[in-house]
């Protein structure tokens, strides 16, 4: 399991998101009416959670690549809500550390994805020299 490469990358996910839950500073959307901060942190732990979900589902690669889709489409709603608040508000310093956070995460998702989908072609490969 560690020796593959794509489990450093949804590792790097959960540690990230971990780490954003403690030290990213709190936003609000005023005109939204939204308990955000807790949706913001309820974003992060369920991050981290399919992250490494996803790492322990290293025997079933089929059903790491579908959990790895739905998290990178979780990725790309929450970089549009962050987009959304960060065109409607002042204070866009606020909002760097959050914009970040879901683009390292696509990357690493695209990046675990490549690698999984290249496992599961080389396992094809070898299953069908048998």
């Amino acid at each position: 399991m560690i020796q593959r490469i794509q489990t450093v990358f949804l590792f790097m996910i959960s540690i990230t998101s971990v780490f954003g839950l403690f030290f990213f500073p709190p936003i609000d959307f005023p005109d939204l009416g939204l308990p955000i901060p807790m949706v913001l942190e309820s974003y992060l732990i369920l991050t981290a959670a399919i992250a490494f979900l996803t790492l322990l589902l290293f025997k079933i690669r089929k059903t790491q690549l579908m959990i790895n889709r739905l998290h990178f489409l979780v990725q790309i709603l929450a970089e549009v809500g962050l987009v959304y608040g960060m065109v409607n508000t002042d204070d866009m310093n606020v909002y760097l550390p959050w914009l970040v956070m879901p683009i390292l995460a696509l990357i690493l998702l695209i990046l675990s994805s490549r690698f999984i989908k290249k496992d599961e072609d080389l396992i094809r490969s070898i299953d069908r020299l048998r």
